[in-house]
């Protein structure tokens, strides 16, 4: 395919703890396959919390063949080195938070202003502010960065927008994207040019579990607050194909028992819910999109607990596949290979400003 015939491209990585990470790698070497594109050649990556991690370690250069291989354990002596122990991460439930509220005065302005920030943000500012340690999420990007050139700049292909939520105002901040964000007066403010590791750090940063991430005096927490993909970015720039792996989305076709496993289900339906009406609006403007999301063999794999390392492998493999299934029957519903390009033309920017 000449260069100019080559569709842009982004791939939106949603939130979804530490085995959504897992399942975020296998669904992207299934993407890999079926597209027949390395992960490292498209225009742009929208990462939030785990999906961030996958998009700064890809702006870095890392393949998804040695992620991988580091995630399952089995590293050729070629592979770069990745300091992490997947292991080790911590406890698989949050340590006991401290008393007070993490952002009282942003759950008051959510009561005051509704039409102006999400429920869900709002209700952020009421949890407990978490005791939980990203150290080690910190210490892998730093290090990588640092190895491969960007510990002081950000990387330009792909493009990662890291998603945040400020959480002394409730507004969604990307790095990577955005030169400014308001203030709670309404005024704005220039966003600092942020290290990718820090950038991480602070979309990451689950409220309740981990304290927020500073940066440049502004107290940043998880981005899957205002939107577990936040694919809706994407409306009205140039990129003519999308791939969303949604860790966190889909409602599956089980029967679920529990009263926990069908509150689950449900929070699962509301973020696909949301994923479908922004992949419609983006198809309405003529923009390929496929969406992957857990299917109920992954679910069953998955378990509740995210933040559960222990069944890793099996849920990686087991979204290699189940992904590979989802895109066969999306391109045998739409009729066309994921090669063709839709493109149309403008140049308009997918990039970005500051990081």
């Amino acid at each position: 395919m000449s260069p100019e015939a080559t569709p842009r491209r982004a791939i939106v990585l949603g939130g979804g703890g530490v085995l959504g990470f897992a399942w975020t790698l296998g669904a992207l070497a299934a993407v890999q396959e079926f597209a027949g594109f390395d992960a490292r050649d498209v225009d742009l990556t929208v990462g939030t919390s785990a999906g961030a991690v996958v998009a700064g370690l890809l702006g870095c250069g890392i393949s998804v063949e040695e992620l991988c291989r580091h995630h399952q354990g089995i590293p050729t002596p070629d592979d770069p080195v990745i300091p992490y122990a997947y292991d080790g991460t911590g406890a698989s439930l949050p340590p006991r938070p401290r008393l007070r509220p993490g952002a009282p005065r942003l759950a008051l302005d959510g009561l005051r202003h509704p039409r102006r920030m999400a429920p869900l943000v709002a209700l952020s500012g009421l949890l407990p502010e978490g005791a939980g340690t990203l150290e080690p999420v910190h210490a892998l990007l730093a290090e990588v960065c640092a190895d491969t050139g960007y510990a002081d700049r950000w990387p330009e292909r792909p493009r990662p927008w890291i998603v945040t939520v400020d959480y002394s105002t409730g507004s969604r901040v990307v790095f990577g994207r955005d030169d400014f964000a308001p203030r709670r007066d309404g005024s704005a403010r220039a966003v600092r040019r942020a290290r990718l590791a820090d950038a991480v750090t602070a979309s990451s940063s689950i409220p309740g579990w981990y304290p927020p991430t500073v940066i440049d005096s502004v107290p940043y927490v998880d981005g899957g607050v205002a939107s577990n993909a936040s694919l809706d970015l994407l409306i009205g720039t140039a990129v003519d194909e999308v791939f969303v792996l949604a860790p966190m989305g889909g409602a599956g076709t089980d029967r679920p028992r529990t009263v926990v496993q069908r509150i689950e289900r449900a929070v699962r339906r509301t973020i696909a819910r949301t994923i479908a009406r922004d992949a419609t609006a983006l198809r309405a403007r003529g923009v390929r999109v496929r969406v992957v999301e857990p299917q109920p063999e992954d679910l069953a794999v998955m378990g509740l607990n995210l933040m559960n390392a222990a069944p890793r492998r099996d849920v990686l493999e087991t979204a290699r596949r189940t992904a590979a299934e989802q895109l066969r029957r999306q391109r045998i519903s739409a009729g066309q290979s994921a090669g063709s390009s839709t493109g149309d033309g403008s140049g308009r920017h997918v990039s970005g400003g500051s990081a």
